[in-house]
């Protein structure tokens, strides 16, 4: 009996130790949960600054000052020529399109206090930071683009840069200028020290030679030697917004070479026709009526294009004719372009480069082709399969006498057309070719009438 009361005793000593024990031991794996599942480990550091104790949100905040600071540390450009230009211009990291890769860190940051993580491996990962320092350092990188935008403040330096070999038509000969060794300022180097050294405060910007893209020997390979078309219109030069246009658009043309297989856009080339660009408001075909709009004028320009490029037999890919007939090319021979809607498009379909010239004097146009001649002579006819007079309406005019007509708008006959193109080799023609069949509409002819009846002396005879 004596026995059992000893063992009983000592249980119930036993229950009371285990509460004594179990009770802080619950309290101290309370609180250690409650801290690694809100805050970060004590020992935690990022560019040496604390980390330790602080939430998610606030470590991104921290991030965001560490990132602000950071980027305001500046950097001096120094730069010489070897001539009399010699700068040296500070940029702040930012300036320079330095940013701060903040993504890997708070990934990081993340998964410390992921709680999907395996638990022990939670608490032992979390202490063993505590235990032994762990650093993070922020990476950084720069855009190209924006380091490139900051550094245009230099381009004002007197270094003379690459000069492309280029062909010039002089008196009709093609003739190519040689390319010019340049200089200038080694950007992309810079750019690559910046990226392997960011603590670096003073950088010298070197000045590196430039080969030209192109040299004389690369044009020689072209095969543009020679003329092989041409086609000339003429315009009213006393029309100035109208001449000024064509004047433009021909000037945007000019230089343009086509490799073998290339396709030539009007409006990829001209571009939209704004303002901003020069082109001013001229007579424009809108829906068969005679209107004004921006560009007005340039379509002559297409079509002299389009005349160059039938007589050197290239391959039409996109051509439109105007919705009235145009007076400076014969039916079915014009090419309307309109910005979004109408393009002309042909395509270098010869085994050599071709280069398009053009000119503009007084009141005409030329383009000319430069390639190497074929033995081929293109001939066009254009016919005319049907034709519609324009409706004529008048309008009284009550000022002026009785009979007396005039015209104050021409109006457009309406016609049916087509376009025929024989290829001949010699004397020998090898092809045929309806290139088009158009039709134009007809806009009415307005007359101005006089219906004012002249006054008259009436006699009376008083005499009965």
């Amino acid at each position: 009996m004596r026995n059992k009361r000893i063992v009983v005793g000592f249980i119930v000593l036993l229950v009371i130790i285990s509460a004594l024990i179990a009770f802080p031991l619950r309290n101290y794996t309370s609180t250690m949960l409650f801290k690694i599942n809100n805050y970060l480990p004590n020992n935690l550091y990022v560019n040496d600054v604390h980390f330790g104790g602080k939430t998610l949100e606030q470590a991104a905040l921290e991030l965001n000052k560490i990132e602000e600071e950071e980027l305001k540390k500046r950097i001096t450009i120094s730069c010489d020529d070897g001539l009399n230009y010699n700068k040296n211009i500070d940029f702040t990291y930012s300036q320079l399109g330095y940013y701060v890769d903040k993504a890997p860190i708070t990934e990081s940051l993340k998964q410390i206090m992921d709680q999907n993580t395996n638990s022990l491996k939670r608490f032992l990962h979390y202490r063993s930071i505590e235990r032994s320092r762990l650093d993070y350092k922020l990476s950084f990188g720069i855009h190209y683009d924006k380091f490139l935008k900051a550094l245009e403040i230099l381009d004002d330096s007197t270094l003379k840069p690459a000069v492309d070999a280029r062909f010039e038509i002089i008196n009709k000969q093609v003739e190519i200028l040689p390319e010019v060794d340049g200089f200038a300022f080694d950007k992309e180097g810079l750019f690559k020290e910046l990226q392997t050294n960011k603590d670096i405060t003073v950088a010298k910007l070197k000045v590196k030679a430039v080969k030209p893209n192109v040299t004389a020997d690369m044009l020689k390979t072209q095969g543009v030697k020679e003329l092989i078309s041409s086609f000339t219109t003429n315009f009213d030069p006393g029309n100035a917004p109208r001449s000024s246009n064509i004047k433009l658009a021909a000037k945007s043309i000019a230089g343009t070479i086509l490799p073998p297989g290339a396709v030539f856009s009007f409006n990829e080339v001209v571009g939209q026709r704004t303002e901003e660009k020069g082109f001013k408001e001229a007579g424009v075909y809108i829906n068969g009526k005679v209107d004004t709009g921006i560009g007005g004028g340039i379509c002559q320009v297409s079509t002299t294009l389009y005349n160059t490029v039938l007589l050197a037999d290239l391959l039409v890919m996109e051509r439109s004719n105007h919705s009235l007939t145009v007076p400076y090319v014969p039916l079915s021979r014009d090419a309307a372009v309109s910005w979004g809607s109408q393009d002309f498009k042909f395509s270098n379909n010869t085994e050599n480069y071709i280069l398009i010239h053009s000119k503009t004097s007084g009141g005409s146009i030329t383009f000319e082709l430069y390639s190497t001649k074929s033995n081929k002579r293109v001939e066009l006819i254009s016919t005319t399969l049907a034709r519609n007079k324009a409706p004529v309406q008048y309008i009284d005019d009550m000022l002026a006498p009785y009979g007396k007509e005039i015209v104050v708008d021409k109006g457009h006959d309406g016609f049916q057309s087509q376009l025929v193109k024989n290829v001949y080799i010699d004397a020998r023609r090898i092809s045929t070719e309806v290139v088009s069949k158009d039709k134009y509409l007809t806009a009415i002819k307005i007359i101005k009438r006089g219906v004012r009846i002249p006054d008259t002396i009436l006699s009376v005879d008083d005499d009965i």
